[in-house]
């Protein structure tokens, strides 16, 4: 058996006193630093989370003022192109109507020519039919 002797307080002492050491010198500041670290991570932690907030917040900020320039852009885009659309149908019809007063003022034209040609036709039938009356004349007269 195990002899309870003087000795056994002696080392029950110096152990009671060594570990109220280690605690003071040892555990306490380690555990203060655990706290102060679980702290500085979890204020890292919040300051990351509201960071990720911000960020997802600008995240959706950009997309919709991305998806608002499309939308003018792509209105700007119908705007031009029905004012381009416009002007082509409004220089076609310019054209059109150009090409119609064209084709009028031709039409009157070669109407006067066929009258100025006919004329002058009407006018070479009856001095061709005059002298072949007048050849025939001849010609009857001589015979």
């Amino acid at each position: 058996m195990i002899d309870l002797d003087y000795t056994f307080f002696i080392q029950l002492g110096l152990f009671i006193i060594l570990a109220i050491s280690l605690k003071f010198i040892l555990f306490d500041p380690y555990i203060k630093n655990l706290k102060k670290r679980d702290e500085v991570i979890t204020g890292y932690m919040k300051e990351a989370e509201e960071i990720k907030q911000k960020v997802d917040e600008l995240s959706k900020r950009f997309d919709e003022t991305v998806r608002m320039a499309r939308e003018d852009a792509r209105k700007e885009y119908e705007d031009i192109k029905n004012e381009a659309n416009t002007e082509r149908e409004r220089i076609l019809s310019e054209a059109r109507q150009k090409m119609a007063e064209m084709i009028e003022k031709g039409r009157e034209e070669l109407v006067r020519e066929k009258e100025n040609i006919l004329k002058d036709a009407s006018r070479h039938i009856d001095e061709i039919s005059n002298q072949i009356t007048e050849r025939i004349l001849k010609s009857t007269k001589g015979n």
